[in-house]
């Protein structure tokens, strides 16, 4: 199947022609008898001067430089009432001409979601990576910066391999769901919590990156922790912002409420863990841990967010894995 830029307003969702060919437009106007007329580049050139022009009134303003490309086909398609073929040479010419005229890292699209692997007493990168439709995603791939020797090693290594597997799947996990929570829920408190845990995380990521991991991760890391636990209970049962605050920065209260109300909850794997978590008082204090510690507490906090966007959406990437591994040992978080 083929996007096509069609003449109209954008719209969120897809759609499909007579020939299912996807389009992206809010109202499906055929063009003369019915068809799309699809230019391919090779018939039909956008001038340099009128993409100069679109460029500057974009510029007044002030959108960003990513979007323009598309902005630009879109309004010729309008004005020509015709369709662009995305993907077909006079596409890639205008995002081309975007490209050249942008800063470099403009255009840049980076993953869904970044999440982080411990191995070889270094935090790789995991990518989670944008996409559409139906797509192979193979674990290693999201895997980045590993020279070869060590990524030889590591998938010879069967404990650290299933760790791995574990970790990618639930960052295959967190990823989707995130973007379907953001997508599907309302606006409520228990969204706004899972917002919230989710900046938590992605700092305690941030913070394992950088040249020498931060101890304040494992500070992110269980603040993280304790408002995804916070965020199950308010998504499905109900918690307000003072009974919140009544369960305060207990994790096992707040573990507990959770359980009671979903018994069979995977979290239920945390419970060996969260004794282990630095207490919230320690934040006041200046220390130094190992990097044992910090992939400790980014794991639990991963799992958490993975096992809280689980319960709300179909997602579960970690049972695939499982079923397919049949190794008790992923489950371990």
């Amino acid at each position: 199947m083929r996007l096509i830029f069609h003449r109209g307003r954008i719209s969120i969702g897809w759609g499909l022609d007579e020939k299912g060919e996807v389009i992206l437009a809010s109202e499906r106007n055929r063009l003369g008898g019915g068809a799309f007329l699809n230019i391919q580049g090779t018939s039909s050139t956008i001038p340099e001067e009128w993409l100069e022009d679109i460029n500057r009134r974009l510029s007044q303003e002030a959108m960003p430089y990513h979007q323009r490309p598309v902005h630009a086909i879109l309004e010729w398609t309008e004005v020509n009432k015709c369709s662009v073929v995305f993907g077909s040479e006079l596409s890639e010419k205008v995002h081309a001409w975007f490209y050249r005229n942008s800063p470099p890292e403009a255009h840049h699209i980076g993953p869904l979601y970044a999440g982080a692997f411990y191995y070889d007493a270094y935090f790789w990168r995991v990518h989670i990576p944008l996409t559409y439709g139906t797509v192979n995603l193979s674990p290693w791939v999201c895997l980045k910066g590993v020279p070869e020797t060590v990524r030889v090693r590591l998938q010879s290594d069967t404990d650290a391999a299933l760790q791995f597997m574990g970790l990618w799947a639930d960052c295959v996990d967190y990823a989707f769901g995130r973007d379907d929570i953001s997508k599907v829920l309302p606006d409520s408190f228990g969204k706004r919590l899972f917002t919230s845990a989710d900046h938590q995380l992605e700092a305690t990521v941030a913070l394992l990156h950088e040249r020498t991991p931060n101890a304040k991760a494992t500070e992110s890391a269980r603040m993280a922790t304790e408002i995804f636990l916070k965020a199950f209970i308010s998504l499905h049962r109900a918690l307000t912002e003072q009974q919140a605050k009544k369960i305060g920065h207990n994790l096992g209260v707040a573990l507990n409420e959770c359980l009671t109300i979903q018994p069979s909850s995977e979290l239920a794997a945390l419970r060996v863990r969260i004794d282990q978590m630095p207490p919230v008082s320690s934040r006041y204090e200046a220390k130094q841990c190992h990097r044992e510690e910090l992939w400790f507490a980014y794991g639990t906090a991963q799992f958490a967010g993975s096992a809280v966007a689980r319960s709300l959406t179909d997602r579960n990437m970690r049972a695939e894995v499982e079923r397919k591994l049949g190794n008790a040992a992923v489950r371990d978080p």
